[in-house]
């Protein structure tokens, strides 16, 4: 297995772990409640408040954009795009193995 297919398995993990962990929190906070509040945790939730002010002072509009989106993206489908990214690469430069039967 090389480290591209060990990354992707890691990030995928991670992925499917904080998406359980977030179901989990949705139904505890429910109580006896009808109300099913299912809350994403994003990545701007987690870092500091000067991350964000970092994005605006970006000049280039569309770079500008493309940081707040990152931001804002929910963490778990984050997670999910790197895993899927990592996959990618593993598939694209291992060595093709051909089973002799």
């Amino acid at each position: 297995m090389s480290t591209f297919a060990f990354l992707g398995i890691l990030l995928l993990a991670a992925s499917i772990l904080l998406f359980a962990y977030q179901a989990m929190t949705a139904f505890m906070e429910m109580g006896t409640s009808n109300e099913f509040t299912f809350e994403n945790i994003r990545l701007a939730d987690i870092l500091d408040v000067s991350a964000s002010e970092w994005s605006d002072r970006i000049s280039i509009v569309y770079l500008q954009s493309l940081a707040e989106t990152l931001l804002t993206i929910p963490l778990a489908l984050l997670l999910l795009a790197g895993a899927i990214f990592f996959f990618l690469i593993h598939a694209f430069t291992s060595e093709k193995q051909i089973r002799n039967k």
